[in-house]
Order: structure tokens, then sequence, then C-alpha cells
């Protein structure tokens, strides 16, 4: 295959999955709309709480099969060798799913029901069964997007949630969290049977098990699974933990009024991770360094362009598009913390192809050590004195605050481990050339 008909392969993956992330946070947040718009602040809070101790669940998805993205190539002439692999893998979730809900029942006995919260334990639970039926689809999506089929995957995501949403309208005629909670349950358990019988379809994937399978994930694990996972869990904590730490400070109002913040000021990461996890297949695909660096440096410019017209848009249309949304009584309470945290959350945003250089090219140990819990740690402790001193505004500048420190940490980190020789216009000559070739297949 030649560079332009992998780098039109790669973008076309890399548009798919796009589309296939905006799709479900298109369902998910049409979801958060009906129960902002139809329930009470009460239950919005505890929407807030339980999403946030949701974090204690994602600390144990450890997803040694992102090793993928790194080494697929040469697995993808090797059915048998591919089978045994994913077989691992399998089995290495199962176990994953066990230590799951134990948990989740553990935070909901010793935790939540002393919050006293009505349906906030079983919410909980119906998340993380949600959770779990997410963490498989995303395990059968990265075989898709390592094998360059995404568009195939975003396809079947589109059916899939063009059934959720539908179910979703039960909330106008029972609107109620149990209601939610049902349909998470439901479409957990329906999307997983849907997803694994298509996987096995497409791809003709066998369980092959044999000893020493646990081996192979152990030695993934060691080599790239865990350090990649705890690199990935500090960031997602620092994208959630405020909400259990504001918790402790606040009543259900600014609890709620925050959640939606969040919410809505989350999904200005969605394009900016996507773009990291096409960098990093695509880095590790060229062998000649000088196209690496090339790829290296549009990636830098493309995500730095739209990490900022997304803030833009938030900055000028953040109170109408929130008002549509949720309303204007939330939009009026929300708008200020949104537009903070949209704020912190861009000038992360610049620095999340560096994720993707860290993660081929660096000593993830290393760098955990050096940039991602040091970055947690400054975080957490800052959210708790912003909140405790003043409230969610607090919290919400703080976001900002810890953003930065981990964002510059990380830039530092990848100047002195692979240093990158930026070019500074903004796109030059040859890499407007390539992105050309890229989308139309222009030749030279």
């Amino acid at each position: 295959m030649s560079n332009i008909e992998f780098a039109k392969k790669a973008l076309s993956n890399t548009v798919f999955a796009i589309a296939d992330v905006l799709l479900t946070k298109c369902a998910t947040i049409l979801a958060f709309v009906l129960l902002v718009r139809l329930l009470p602040s009460e239950a919005i809070a505890a929407i807030g709480i339980a999403t946030g101790y949701l974090m204690f669940i994602a600390y144990l998805d450890i997803q040694p099969i992102r090793v993928l993205m790194r080494d697929y190539p040469s697995l993808r002439s090797d059915e048998t060798k591919r089978d045994e692999l994913l077989t691992a893998f399998f089995g290495f979730w199962c176990l994953q799913v066990l230590a799951m809900l134990l948990v989740a029942i553990l935070i909901i006995i010793w935790i939540l029901d002393t919050l006293a919260i009505p349906g906030l334990q079983f919410l909980y639970f119906a998340m993380t069964l949600d959770f779990i039926a997410l963490t498989l689809q995303g395990w059968i999506k990265w075989v898709y997007y390592a094998n360059f089929q995404q568009r195939d995957a975003t396809r079947l995501s589109f059916k899939i949630s063009i059934v959720r949403v539908s179910a979703y309208l039960l909330l106008l005629v029972m609107p109620a969290l149990s209601t939610y909670a049902w349909i998470l349950i439901i479409s957990a358990f329906g999307s997983c049977v849907v997803w694994v019988a298509e996987f096995r379809r497409r791809f003709k994937f066998s369980l092959i098990v044999r000893r020493g399978g646990l081996g192979v994930v152990g030695r993934s694990l060691k080599d790239y699974g865990i350090w990649d996972h705890l690199n990935r869990s500090a960031v997602a904590t620092l994208f959630i933990v405020d909400l259990v730490i504001l918790s402790w400070f606040v009543g259900t109002r600014d609890m709620s009024a925050y959640t939606v913040a969040l919410r809505f000021a989350s999904l200005l990461a969605l394009v900016p991770a996507q773009l990291t996890d096409a960098l990093q297949v695509a880095s590790a695909t060229y062998h000649n360094q000088g196209k690496r660096l090339q790829a290296i440096n549009i990636f830098l410019k493309v995500n730095g362009i739209i990490s900022v017209a997304q803030f833009l848009v938030i900055l000028i249309f953040g109170n109408v598009l929130m008002t549509f949304l949720f309303g204007e009584e939330m939009a009026e309470s929300a708008i200020t913390y949104a537009v903070v945290i949209a704020g912190g959350i861009s000038v992360f945003n610049l620095s999340y192809p560096l994720m993707g250089i860290c993660n081929n090219y660096c000593k993830l140990r290393k760098a955990f050590l050096s940039v991602y819990f040091p970055g947690l740690v400054v975080g957490v402790l800052t959210y708790i004195l912003s909140a405790a001193k003043f409230g969610a505004i607090g919290i919400a500048w703080a976001n900002v605050f810890a953003y930065i420190f981990i964002a510059s940490a990380l830039a530092l980190f990848i100047s002195k481990s692979y240093p990158i020789p930026l070019r500074l216009k903004l796109v030059t000559p040859q890499e407007f050339a390539l992105i050309r070739q890229f989308i139309f297949g222009a030749k030279n």
C-alpha cells in the first residue's frame, strides 16, 4: 500500500471514528436533555453524583487490547495468532467485569446508601452495567479501528443509537430515574448481543484458548497496558472527580447546574481524543522518520485549529445552545461554569496529540510518574481547596488550573523524551499538498 493510499484509509478511519463517538454522545446528551427538562434538580444532582462515583469502576477498565493500535499490523495476516490474543484479552475482560460488579456493590452499600437520595442506588447499578457494556463494545471497536474497518463499526453504532434514542422517548411518558435506569440496563444487554454476533460474523473470530494465554496479557500489561491505563485514568479522573468533590460542599441546586455545565463542556474533548488515537495508529505505521514527523506536525496543527474553533463557538453561542438544550432557567445557572470549564478543556485539548506520541515513543511508566500522577495530585488538591472556599465557581476555575498544569507537564516531558521539530507556519506548502492528497488522492 502506498503512503497516499494508507493516508486516505487512515483519514477515513478517523472521520468515521469521530462520527461514531459523536453519535454515541448525541444519544447520551439527548437523554440528559430530557432528564434535565423533565426531572427535578434533586434527580439531576443524583445523576451527577452517580457519574462521579462511576470513576471507581472506570479504574478497573484497563484495556490491554489498546496495544493493538501499536501492534495490529503484525497480526493482520495471521488469524490464528490474532484469535489467540483476542481470546486472552476477552478472558481478562471477564475478570474485570467481576471486579467491577463487586466494587459497584461495595460503593452502593458503603457510600450511596448513606446519602439517602431516592433512586440513587439503582441508578448507579444501571450505570455500572451500561459502562460494562460499553467496555465490551469498545473492546470490539478497537479491532475494527486497528483493521481500518471503522466505517462498518460506525454504521452498526448508528443503528444501535437509533434504537436507544427511541427507547429514551419513554421518558416523555414515564419521567423518572427508574425509567432511565431500566433503559440503560436493557440497552446494555441488547447492544452487547448485537455487537458480539456481528463481530464474530465479520472477523470469523473463534475462541482459541491456549496455555499461557493470560501470560500474553500479562506481558502486554507490563509492556504497555497498565501504564497506558494509569495515564488515561489520571486524565479521566481530572475530568470527573470534581463532581464527587463538589458534592461534599454544595447543595443540589449548584450540583445540578455544575453537572449540566460539565456534561456540556466535556463535548469539546471528543474530536481531539479521536485525533490522538488516529495519530498513534498513523505514526506507528510510518517507518520513515521524516514522514512520521510530518504527520505529527499536521495532527498538531489540525488539532490546534479545531480546539480554538470549538472554544470560540462556546464563547459566542454557548448561552444560546444551552438554553435550547436545557431551558432558560438551567442555562442561566450553568453557563458561567460551562464557559470556564470549556476554556480549561480547550487548553488541555492542545496537548492531546502529545498523549499519542507519548504512548508510542516514550516510557509510559516514566510519563505516569513525571506527568500524570503529579498532575492528578495537584488537580485533586486544587479542586478540594477551591470547592471548600468558593463552591462551584471555584472548582470550575480549578479545572482550568489543573488542565494547564498537566498539559504543560506533558509538553515538557515530550520535549525531553521525543523532541519534535515544529514547523511554525500554520500549514506549509508541503503539508497542504499532503492533506490534499489525503482527501482527493491528487498526485504530486
